[in-house]
């Protein structure tokens, strides 16, 4: 009895910041961290480049308004506060190899930031009132989403540079919403037909053809987000269910299956929320999630298991099990 109880002690030491998905996908090592600045408001994770770089914002807490420092973390942790005009309402929502950020400013206008250089996007037509950039790729090719107060929706975007193509997935979509494209050209989003309930699509910018994704199969499923996607054909992003609650996942586009991927330290039970941002071509995930300890909205960086952690990565890679049983297997790892 007394060596099943020490047991029980070691799993629970060693299942810290470890996450596997419950259909038992990839293991990811957990990172989580907060922004600079005043983030009494929580941390929001946008999007993660190849080089491991993440961006987003931190917010404060004031009721009116709700001010943003943006930022870029790299893998060794350090954290750099963007100016993007002097405007606190600018946000800071995708990132390319390169460096270069697009979001949008408070004046409802999309933006690319390179180099220290502010560059305001044109609008998609005569009738756009807002207009808001996702994700860029390496190829400077943006993707978004505008207001059209001629036709009453608020469709997506994608933008070479010179000519914006309108992307609606489906003719009677309300709202349409580009999120991520990789350097193939292929964009990923999500759409609304009521304005409640959302989907996932892929959009191929050569071929200009929409694929409409399924949902995952979850039981009293609300939406579905798609919010970025790799070179490789994975994306991610998270559903929700009735009571709020918000799960990650990441999807394989060839197989067209699901894995479910939490942040450890999110709620276990109850309220929960993840929310994947981004997906690099190491595999390597962002986002945030609220923590279960003391409600804090946090960003977090995941790298799979069997790759080199960041240091003051909380998960331990396979190899530290090693002299962990070599030690009369006094601790084992629960997987979770």
């Amino acid at each position: 009895m007394i060596h099943r109880i020490s047991i029980v002690a070691g799993i629970a030491a060693l299942a810290v910041g470890l996450s596997i998905p419950a259909n038992a996908g990839p293991i990811y090592n957990f990172t989580s961290f907060d922004g600079p600045g005043n983030n009494g408001g929580g941390t929001t994770v946008n999007g993660i480049d190849n080089n491991g770089v993440v961006v987003g914002f931190s917010s404060d807490n004031a009721a009116t308004p709700t001010l943003f420092t943006n930022f870029t973390r790299n893998v060794s942790g350090t954290l750099t506060a963007l100016s993007i005009g002097g405007d606190p309402l600018a946000m800071a929502n995708g990132i390319n190899n390169s460096g270069t950020i697009v979001g949008m400013d408070s004046n409802g206008t999309a933006f690319s930031l390179a180099g220290g250089t502010l560059t305001t996007l044109p609008a998609v037509n005569g009738t756009t009132v807002s207009e808001a950039a996702f994700g860029i790729d390496n190829l400077g090719l943006i993707v978004g989403q505008y207001t059209d107060t001629a036709t009453g929706t608020t469709p997506g975007f994608f933008y070479n540079g010179s000519t914006f193509t309108t992307l609606n997935p489906v003719v009677n979509a309300a709202v349409t919403n580009a999120q991520g494209v990789n350097n193939g050209g292929l964009v990923t989003g999500f759409y609304s037909t009521d304005g409640v309930h959302q989907h996932g699509f892929l959009y191929n910018s050569s071929t200009t053809q929409f694929t409409l994704l399924p949902d995952p199969s979850v039981s009293n499923l609300v939406l579905t987000q798609f919010l970025g996607i790799n070179d490789n054909g994975m994306a991610v992003g998270y559903y929700q269910l009735p009571d709020g609650s918000q799960h990650g996942f990441i999807y394989d586009i060839a197989t067209q299956t699901y894995s479910f991927l939490d942040d450890p330290n999110a709620a276990l039970s109850g309220l929960s929320i993840t929310q994947i941002t981004g997906i690099n071509n190491a595999g390597e995930i962002a986002g945030f999630y609220v923590d279960a300890t003391n409600g804090v909205q946090r960003g977090f960086v995941a790298t799979p298991a069997l790759a080199t952690p960041e240091p003051g990565t909380f998960g331990l890679l396979l190899g530290a099990l090693v002299p962990v049983f070599a030690m009369r297997r006094r601790m084992v790892r629960r997987l979770r």
